[in-house]
Parts: structure tokens; C-alpha cells; sequence
């Protein structure tokens, strides 16, 4: 019976080699895979790469209704589903008592969703809960919060703007930035009344806010329009009077009803 060949010195350097190589590559892979750090309030990366950043602008000057409620919770949900790993969001409202000074209300990076995880590094049920826990769950009661509190003499939009370009997490080093604005768009301030001179590009540019620019090049902007029983001016007037102002800032600006 002829004797089995026994493997050679060149067979065991190969399988080290490979068992090596191996080794080497989930080390590697895991490296890839190890995430940057966060600060511990925010989540937010420490070396300020936010691969995305929306700023969501509530006027809530004005009452919401039930059914208003219910649309700009809706809005909130799916700008959170949608933002990915380490991106930034943000709630922000106008401040009357000082226009260039808006409230900074929320602003935490998330987590990353369950359908973002790496099943084989990461536990998928893990991340949806933190998602839900540090991210989700508390940007909606900051929200609630926010649109309860309805008692304000004006809405410095301008001012909020002016002040939300000159963010320095919101300058064009991040790659997607937008900016929603949740209000029926009536600019009201010392600076610039709507109520006092309409949507009058002419009254505006001899107005005390008009030798400023936001700083919004690059920026995708988008008016979510809170519907009133009655406007105190026509609604196209008002559209038209912002994409205007909009254009002149650099942003791409859009108005949904």
C-alpha cells in the first residue's frame, strides 16, 4: 500500500503565510471600522466632519393648530430618519427679545441608523435603540417644547438668518447643508416689517436690514409654509418676495406649501 505524501516545509510556510495575512486583515478591517470620537453631549465628531448639517428654523410667533402639530412632527421624524451617521441636526428659533441672537433649541449628531450598521461589526438593535435614545426621542420633546411656546410680539426671520450663515458648523467645509423654515414668512421686526411695507423689495432696500447678506452660498433652503385661516398679504407675493432674497444670498431656495 503506497504511503500517503506528508506536506512539505513549502505547504506549512504557505498556510502561516495565509493564517497571517488573515489575521492582518480583520485587524485592518476592524481599524476601518473603529469610529472617530464624538464629544459626549452632542455626538458629534471631535474633529468637526459633520458629513451633514440641517438647521430646521421654527417661527412659532404664531399658534399652531392641531393639524399643524402634527405635519411639522412629521417633518422632524423624517429629517432625523434621514440624516446620516454624524450628521448634525438642529432646531432653532427666533428670539424677539434679541433678533440676532436666535435659540439654539437642539443640535446633536446622530448615532447612525439600524439600516446603516455593519452586521458584522456592529449589533443593529443596539444602534436603533441609541438612535432612539440619544438622537430621536429627544429632538422631538425639545421640539414640543418649542411649538407650545407660541407668545411672541415678532419674528426676526432675517436676523435668524443672518445669524444661522455665520455659523461656524454650518460653513461650506460640510458637505450637505440645509435650511428649513417652518413659518408663514412674515418677516416682522424693528429691522423690517412686512406689516408696515409689505413684501416691497423697494421698501427693503432702503430698510435698516438690507446692507446685510447671509452667508448662504451652497445652501439648499426650503420653506415649509404654516398655513393661517387668513394672510395679511397675498401668499405669492410673499414667495416671491424670499425667492428673491434667497437668490441674493446664494442659497437654492424652494417653497413648499
Amino acid at each position: 500500500m503506497p504511503r500517503r505524501k506528508e506536506a512539505g516545509p513549502w505547504f506549512w510556510r504557505g498556510a502561516i503565510a495565509l493564517m497571517l495575512t488573515s489575521v492582518f486583515g480583520l485587524f485592518a478591517a476592524a481599524a476601518i471600522h473603529q469610529p472617530p470620537g464624538t464629544d459626549k453631549e452632542t455626538g458629534c465628531r471631535l474633529d468637526r466632519q459633520d458629513p451633514a448639517h440641517t438647521i430646521i428654523l421654527v417661527d412659532q410667533s404664531d399658534p399652531f393648530n392641531a393639524t399643524d402639530l402634527d405635519w411639522v412632527r412629521s417633518l422632524l421624524d423624517g429629517e432625523a430618519r434621514v440624516m446620516p451617521r454624524y450628521g448634525r441636526l438642529t432646531l432653532v428659533v427666533p428670539n424677539s427679545a434679541s433678533p440676532f441672537d436666535p435659540v439654539t433649541i437642539y443640535s446633536v449628531c446622530s448615532p447612525g441608523s439600524a439600516e446603516e450598521a455593519n452586521p458584522i461589526f456592529q449589533n443593529p438593535k443596539m444602534i436603533a435603540a441609541a438612535w432612539e435614545k440619544k438622537f430621536h426621542a429627544p429632538m422631538m420633546a425639545k421640539a414640543d417644547e418649542a411649538l407650545r411656546d407660541t407668545v411672541a410680539p415678532s419674528s426676526p426671520l432675517m436676523e435668524a438668518i443672518y445669524t444661522i450663515g455665520d455659523r461656524p458648523d454650518f460653513q461650506d467645509h460640510v458637505p450637505a447643508r440645509r435650511l428649513i423654515l417652518v413659518s408663514d414668512l412674515m418677516q416682522h421686526s424693528k429691522g423690517f416689517s412686512m406689516y408696515r411695507s409689505g413684501a416691497d423689495a423697494e421698501k427693503y432696500a432702503v430698510s435698516d436690514l438690507a446692507a446685510m447678506r447671509a452667508g448662504l452660498e451652497g445652501v439648499e433652503v426650503a420653506a415649509r409654509i404654516v398655513p393661517r385661516q387668513q394672510y395679511a398679504l397675498p401668499l405669492e407675493d410673499v414667495t416671491l418676495f424670499w425667492r428673491d432674497w434667497f437668490a441674493a444670498t446664494g442659497a437654492e431656495y424652494n417653497s413648499v406649501r
